[in-house]
């Protein structure tokens, strides 16, 4: 039998009681769970705003067709050796072969690029300058074009004088 809604006991009870137990049991049982989750989102937030971006760095490499076949290899024999160690893709077509190196580190010249030694044959092995026709360092030509750029637009506005047409 249920007790009389006028008992004071009843009243406290439903009132007071039953949302005290229900924060208390949220408060031990969920309470860590949300700490974790909080320190999960903080750690999360703090690594991607902290975090830089790799310095990465490509070269482009373009090759003589002549030159390697009078070396019999290839720009795909050449992307063997750095295959390992950098991310390449090689490309041959109606132009003169090529191969794109990115390397993990921002600070190699094309002249480091060009001092490494490529392995032909098993038993040769040649610095890629001598192989290769050019090697180019891309982020270097798009840094000279910004400032080409630049220069040009300076130009152009410094160059901006009004004219006056005078009829008679």
């Amino acid at each position: 039998m249920l007790p009389k809604p006028e008992n004071f006991r009843f009243i406290f009870a439903c009132k007071i009681l039953f949302p005290l137990c229900f924060v208390y049991n949220f408060y031990i049982y969920y309470e860590p769970m949300r700490k974790a989750i909080f320190a999960i989102f903080l750690l999360g937030l703090t690594s991607s705003l902290l975090a830089k971006e790799s310095p990465e760095k490509t070269f482009l490499i373009i090759f003589d067709e002549t030159e390697l076949k009078n070396l019999k290899s290839s720009p795909a024999k050449v992307e063997l050796n750095f295959l390992n160690t950098f991310e390449t893709k090689t490309y041959a077509g109606n132009s003169e072969r090529a191969l794109l190196v990115t390397v993990p580190f921002a600070d190699w010249t094309a002249c480091e690029m060009g001092s490494m030694l490529i392995e032909i044959s098993p038993d040769r092995e040649v610095p890629l300058e001598h192989i290769a026709f050019r090697i180019i360092d891309l982020q270097e030509c798009q840094d000279n074009f910004k400032t080409l750029l630049s220069n040009t637009e300076e130009g152009k506005s410094k160059k901006k004088v009004a004219t006056i047409k005078l009829s008679l």
